[in-house]
């Protein structure tokens, strides 16, 4: 017999008849099974792929989730800054805190916009460098084995700094020495007649100070804005209360520049402004002032200082030793002769004679006194253990064998002059730079 398609059986499972209808119910719920695990399928794609994307967003919005300056068409972002102060901190050995990290935002934020001035004017005068260069400079800063780049790498990216920010920072100061060696060196001239003054200026200058120190400025900006100028100083103050040393926090600090090959910092008294020099003559070694310049803040730490010369100023002087204090009191000045030898004064007042002493000879007492005092004068009296003394000076005589040659002299010009137009250069950089401030 024959029959419709519609009628014909079909057989399911165990040989269970089934008719068209069934058919179509078992297809619709195959379907509906299907759809349902795709949309599982793609439900787990689609959180996967949001995933990425969500991580990448956060890394970019990292990097670069805000603009704060714009130079020209450089652009510093907050992750920038974040990063920079980071490794302030660090180099500073400070605790990563908010209030530390206020401390030193404004100086980093200005040491970034001045390195993208430097990096955009050495680019402009197509100056680059290798990345091996890159690598050696960073590694004589930071004083590890250019051979052990990656071990740095390795060390800062565990210590939670971007290397690149790190890199960014050497390439422009890498790039900025040598466009200074191209521009500048070429420009430095230095007569005969210059050196010579300057051998007979230091010659006849013997007898005078020479200092040795740091100094970091704090410019008032505008000019008459003292309160902004007194605030950065304050700020520096207490950094360095916190136990960081003069030096290192006046590298995070100081506006000036500075030849790598500038060994000697010894400065000629005639060479400093008055206020200066009359309180770097009343300071000890190591000692650290501030004080109000004429425009702006400065804070000074003496090093050494010194008789012009070398350290091999010889002294000749007279001791007056005694076990009480007013024994010495009642000694007047002019009853004390130069010409007087060793012997037993009265009230048992020894006086000891000794002539060409240098300086390296002495124990600390008798270098911080004699140093300050000029020829015929005597000290108040001095404390040493149990022993009360008095120091009268008759001489200082310089070794002339030691003298500074006009070798020395002619270096010393041409390091004087290339800092002076290399800090002159920069500033007017970026005096001339088109740097704006966002949200400011």
């Amino acid at each position: 017999m024959k029959m419709n398609a519609l009628e014909c059986r079909s057989h399911g499972l165990d040989n269970t008849p089934t008719t068209q209808k069934t058919l179509h119910q078992i297809i619709l719920f195959s379907y509906l099974v299907s759809k349902k695990l795709w949309k599982v399928i793609s439900n787990i794609i689609i959180f996967f792929l949001l995933e990425i994307f969500f991580f990448q967003n956060l890394y970019a919005q990292e990097k670069f989730e805000g603009m704060i300056v714009s130079i020209d068409k450089e652009i510093i972002t907050t992750y920038d800054l974040s990063q920079r102060i980071k490794l302030a901190l660090k180099s500073l050995n400070l605790e990563d805190t908010i209030s530390n990290r206020d401390s030193v935002r404004e100086r980093m934020l200005e040491l970034l916009i001045i390195e993208k001035i430097k990096t955009i004017e050495a680019q402009k005068n197509d100056i680059s460098h290798t990345e091996e260069e890159l690598i050696n400079f960073t590694s004589s800063i930071y004083n590890f084995s250019k051979d052990d780049f990656k071990g740095f790498k390795s060390f800062l990216e565990n210590e939670g700094f971007d290397i690149d920010i790190l890199l960014d920072q050497m390439s422009s100061e890498l790039l900025w020495k040598k466009y200074l060696q191209k521009v500048l060196a070429s420009k430095i001239i230095i007569s005969e007649q210059e050196i010579q003054d300057s051998f007979d200026e230091r010659t006849k200058n013997k007898g005078k100070y020479e200092f040795d120190y740091n100094q970091v400025k704090f410019m008032n900006n505008p000019p008459e804005n003292w309160k902004k100028s007194k605030k950065k100083m304050e700020e520096f103050l207490k950094l360095l209360d916190k136990g960081i040393t003069f030096e290192n926090l006046s590298k995070k600090f100081n506006e000036v520049y500075s030849m790598d090959s500038q060994n000697s910092r010894w400065i000629l008294e005639d060479r400093i402004d008055q206020k200066t020099k009359d309180t770097l003559k009343g300071m000890k070694e190591g000692q650290i002032l501030s004080l109000r310049d004429s425009d702006g803040y400065k804070v000074i730490k003496l090093n050494k200082k010194r008789f012009y010369g070398n350290s091999n100023f010889k002294y000749s002087f007279l001791k007056l030793l005694a076990y009480n204090d007013e024994s010495l009191k009642k000694i007047q000045k002019n009853e004390i002769s130069c010409d007087m030898v060793s012997k037993t004064l009265k009230n048992n007042v020894e006086l000891m004679k000794f002539e060409n002493l240098m300086l390296e000879e002495m124990n600390k007492i008798f270098r911080d006194n004699l140093e300050i005092l000029k020829e015929g004068e005597m000290t108040n009296v001095l404390k040493k253990d149990s022993e009360f003394m008095r120091l009268k000076l008759c001489k200082k005589v310089i070794n002339n064998k030691s003298v500074i040659s006009k070798t020395d002299i002619e270096k010393m010009i041409y390091t004087q002059k290339f800092n002076q137009m290399a800090n002159t250069l920069i500033s007017n950089l970026r005096k001339d730079t088109n740097v704006k401030f966002f949200n400011k």
